[in-house]
């Protein structure tokens, strides 16, 4: 019972901070920093499939409500994403193609962006790459001083 309680305070911190350096870190091309995105797919490959699914809806319905986008635009792709790294195991894959797929997905979906689709897409490539890695690396530390894997 700890252990879920220790899950849960970390996966409700990481909503709160990830919200919060989304809406303060800097946009390029209109692309910003995909944290919850990317803390979605982290958590999908360390956690089981409910606590991840959770997770992902709650991290895409804080993304639509952040970006004013339709309803479970966001909440819907995370969704995807989550379950994707839980059936195949491809989570280097996912972190890499998930942000520019993103961006296509928000193409697709609202009529009017900031910039082109290309240049979202194009941008989107290494902004996701840094932001993969940042979050990697973070919530790994969260999770080995948290000690979130021991029994």
């Amino acid at each position: 019972m700890k252990r879920e309680i220790i899950i849960l305070t970390a996966s409700v911190l990481t909503l709160v901070f990830g919200c919060a350096l989304e809406e303060l870190l800097p946009k390029f091309a209109g692309v910003g920093f995909p944290v919850l995105l990317m803390s979605s797919i982290y958590l999908a490959s360390k956690r089981n499939m409910a606590a991840s699914l959770m997770f992902a809806v709650a991290a895409g319905a804080a993304e639509d409500s952040l970006c004013a986008l339709p309803f479970a635009t966001s909440a819907a792709f995370f969704a995807v994403s989550a379950v994707f790294v839980q059936f195949t195991e491809l989570k280097w894959s996912t972190f890499a193609c998930a942000f520019p797929a993103y961006q296509l997905w928000l193409g697709m979906c609202i009529e009017s962006q900031n910039g082109s689709i290309f240049g979202r897409f194009l941008t989107s490539i290494p902004v996701g790459l840094v932001t993969a890695g940042f979050v990697w690396c973070i919530l790994g530390w969260v999770e080995l001083k948290g000690a979130m894997d021991e029994k």
